[in-house]
Parts: C-alpha cells; structure tokens; sequence
C-alpha cells in the first residue's frame, strides 16, 4: 500500500533530517574513540539513546509496558540490531580506515534489497540501478579524488566486518517490521536499543574499563553526550516516523546519506576541505536516492 503523498513528503523530510543526524556521528565519534574504546563507545551511547527513546514514550504518552508475549522478540531483535551491529562497527572501526568503513556500511541497503527479494517483495530494476548509483556515489564522495584512487585494502577482516555490521542493520529493520505494525515502532525502537546496549555492555566491561570515562575532557564528554542523544536517540526517534510513513524500503535507501551528511558536517565544523570529488559525489548519490525512491513509488502504485 502506497502511503498518501502528503504523509510521504514528511516522511522523506524526516529522513534527511535523521540522515543528517547519522551522518554527524562520523567527525564527533571520530574525536571520542581517540580516548575511549569502541565497545564501551558504542553501549554507552546507545545506553543514554534508550533513556532518550523512553522519555519521548512518556511524552509521547504511549505505553511504556512491553507485552510479555514480545519480550523474546525484542530481546533478539536488540542482539542483531544493536549488540550485533555495535559489536561489528566497534571491531572493524579498529581495522579499517573510517572512509573506508563508511562504504561498506552503506551495503546494509543492498541487504536490505535481497531480504525483501526472498520474502517475496519485488524490487524494479530501476531500484537496483539506483542503489548501484547511489554506491558508486559514496564511493566517490569517501575516495576524495576524481584523478586516482585513494583508498587502500591492507586486510579483509575489518571489510567482512563492516559487512556483518551493515547485514545486522538490515535483517533488525526488516525483522522488526511486523513488530512495528503492531506495537508502533517507537516502542520497538526504544526497547531494542535499551536490551542491546545492556547486552553489549558487560562484553565492552570484559574488555575496557569504566575508567575511560575519566579521559574525557569537557569538550570530550560534550561530543560523548550529543553522539548518544543526537545521532542515536534522536535520528532513532525520527526513524521510527519515518518508518511509519514510508515503510523499510524507502526508508533504507536514505542510509546512503549518511556519510555524505558526514563528510559534509566535517567540512562546516572540522575545518576538512569540501573538496569537488565530494561535492560530484554527493549529487551522485542524490541521483541514485532519486532513482530508487521512484522506483519504489511505481512498485507500490502497481500494487495498490
């Protein structure tokens, strides 16, 4: 079913908006794991997103209970989504450069793609056309060089390692969709991400220390905080709109804005040159977000 096309554009708005968000963890995070470990990065912030997500539950005034029929769901749905998820990033953070990492992360859309394939959901070639476009694009975007290619493969274990990362993401939003339906995917989101940050933290705790929270400096702990409010509370929080006004589909092919978003939150904050490779790259993925959000539009016109 199509969504009306009123709901559809707010949609598409929130998710630049939340692709934005995403994409601004990038610089942020970059500074914070100079001092802090991934694992303990990744659960804490995730940690304080799930008190964000619940507090706009209260406010929101949906029913903070979680159905017990649900609970084993969830708690599987969170081990994909986000111990899964975080547990990859953190390890193939460590082994590959991060521009690097911000294209293979990218495949979860592709992912995404084929599980959508095998549940019997059709996707046009044209979508396949802009999903290849729109990778090409983040490419060229990450190489930063229209005359030579810049980016270098020293190990394979860091790329399978983004590509585990990027499936976890796809198989928890497409897992979680009934779920969505039936209970809103606020409330999905919000337990999710509280059950997958307690589970990775005693893994992080085996590996790092508490005491890591003492190299933060202000302007650390600063970066720290907005990392877990902003670009995992509140862009998760805007993923759950978005997810209820355009479907999965849609909504995963606006994950290649974010390390475009990325690259252009460094240039405005970081002082990290806006180069013409960037900004050809970024108008390429545009095509390719275009492309396949038309392609989807007639799938789902043909079905209605």
């Amino acid at each position: 079913m199509t969504p009306p096309p009123r709901s559809r554009l707010a949609g598409d708005a929130i998710m630049v908006g939340t692709s934005m968000l995403m994409g601004s963890s990038y610089p942020f995070a970059k500074e914070v794991l100079a001092v802090m470990s991934p694992l303990l990065y990744g659960a804490s912030r995730y940690l304080v997103a799930s008190l964000f997500l619940f507090a706009m539950m209260a406010l929101t005034r949906r029913p903070l209970a979680l159905p017990p029929r649900d609970r084993l769901s969830m708690v599987l749905l969170s081990l994909i989504g986000v111990a899964g998820f975080n547990a990859c990033w953190g390890l193939a953070i460590a082994r590959t450069p991060p521009g690097l990492g911000s294209i293979l992360i990218t495949s979860s859309t592709a992912f995404s793609a084929i599980i959508a394939r095998l549940a019997g959901r059709r996707l046009p070639a044209l979508g396949w056309l802009g999903i290849a476009v729109a990778f090409a694009g983040v490419v060229v975007v990450v190489n930063n060089s229209l005359a030579r290619l810049t980016l270098s493969l020293d190990r394979i274990d860091g790329p399978l390692l983004w590509l585990g990362a990027a499936l976890c993401w796809a198989v928890y939003v497409e897992g979680a969709a009934p779920y969505n339906l039936r209970l809103g995917a606020l409330p999905v989101m919000a337990w999710c991400t509280l059950f997958g940050s307690l589970a990775l933290l005693p893994m992080a705790l085996w590996f790092d220390s508490l005491s890591e929270f003492g190299r933060l400096d202000t302007r650390l702990f600063g970066y720290w905080l907005y990392t877990g409010i902003f670009p995992v509370g509140v862009a998760f929080f805007g993923l759950t709109m978005g997810l209820e006004r355009l479907g999965v589909s849609r909504v995963m092919i606006y994950m290649y804005l974010i390390p475009v978003a990325g690259v252009g939150l460094s240039a405005a904050f970081f002082d990290d040159p806006l180069t013409p490779a960037r900004v050809l790259g970024g108008l390429i993925v545009l095509l390719g977000v275009v492309l396949t959000s038309v392609a989807l539009d007639r799938a789902g016109r043909s079905r209605s």
